[in-house]
């Protein structure tokens, strides 16, 4: 498994969401424990794609956060 199809759900500063869609303070995802990506199949390749990218939204805002 390289991926789940249903991980944590986060914003476009890659925040996690908690069940009523608000950001909880301070925690961030990026990578394989992302979901609402995909669904039933993926393209090869694609979740260290997805990685890097929300990895550096998730980093930022990181950053942002503790500074």
């Amino acid at each position: 498994m390289t991926f789940t199809f249903g991980g944590l759900q986060i914003n476009t500063k890659g925040e996690v969401q908690d069940m009523t869609d608000q950001s909880i303070p301070g925690l961030y995802a990026a990578g394989e424990l992302v979901g609402g990506l995909f669904y039933e199949n993926y393209p090869g390749g694609t979740g260290l794609m997805s990685g890097s990218v929300f990895g550096k939204l998730a980093g930022e805002s990181a950053a942002d956060y503790v500074s």
